[in-house]
């Protein structure tokens, strides 16, 4: 017969929310922390999409790219590069409680450093991770095909609303296809874009409802930056998390994308 009490120490073990801020490295730092305080349940939920509850416990989580780095190194000893990339793929997928699957499929690769824990499909988690990244990577593909830029006084504009938040892993492509020219390329749905001044690419949301002025563009692109917004119509609120859900260019050595 099997006995009760683990029975009842999970029904009275409160579960905790960790509310992160839609980052790479927030998401990661929410990992380091469980493992950290040895959490036996949590969930890790982007700040923004948090419902809160009267039975839960709730703890933000503050980015630590120290701590996030650490995280990533152990994923990238024990699953190489190619796991990083399924990792990060995953991730930009957006899929609901996909923080959960990732979080659950590191635990079982600490659990089982030995083990080829990605390639278990019939592990509910993995199945959903490789589904994720797969899905994200015909996004990729997608979207350096169709992508079109227009002309807009020396800049070059192209607006793309893609079903994964894919940007991060088309820029490099971009870069390397249009390195002499300026351009900007902008996520509606997002609100977020990156802009190549022919140096480095930089990432900003616009600061404005109006789309009047960026965060990072020089006052001498202003005019020009209200002008295609008005050409395009449109008419989309500041929503600051999906800047935060862009991927600092440490990352990317790690994506086939980028290569």
């Amino acid at each position: 017969m099997t006995p009760l009490y683990p029975f009842l120490i999970n029904l009275f073990t409160k579960l905790i929310h960790l509310l992160y801020d839609s980052s790479f490295e927030g998401f990661l730092t929410a990992v380091f922390i469980t493992f950290e305080r040895r959490y036996p349940q949590v969930i890790i939920t982007p700040e923004s999409r948090h419902t809160p509850t009267l039975w839960d416990e709730e703890e933000r989580v503050y980015t630590d790219t120290t701590k996030a780095q650490r995280v990533l190194s152990k994923i990238k000893t024990i699953w190489g590069t190619e796991g990083v990339a399924i990792v990060l793929r995953a991730f930009l997928s957006e899929e609901n409680a996909i923080e959960n699957h990732l979080l659950e499929a590191i635990r079982l690769m600490l659990q089982y450093p030995e083990a080829n824990i990605l390639e278990n499909y019939g592990h509910v988690a993995i199945a959903h991770i490789r589904k994720a990244a797969k899905s994200v990577g015909r996004e990729v593909h997608r979207v350096k095909e169709f992508v079109r830029f227009e002309q807009l006084g020396t800049l070059y504009f192209a607006k793309i609303a893609p079903q994964y938040d894919v940007l991060p892993l088309v820029i490099p492509h971009f870069k390397a296809r249009f390195s002499d020219q300026e351009w900007v390329l902008f996520d509606p749905q997002r609100a977020y874009g990156f802009y190549y001044d022919l140096k480095e690419v930089i990432s900003f949301t616009p600061a404005e409802k109006n789309f009047g002025k960026t965060a990072q563009l020089s006052d001498g692109y202003e005019q020009l930056w209200k002008t295609y917004f008005q050409h395009i119509n449109i008419t989309e609120r500041k929503n600051t998390c999906y800047q935060l859900r862009s991927m600092p260019k440490r990352y990317w050595q790690y994506l086939p994308e980028t290569k």
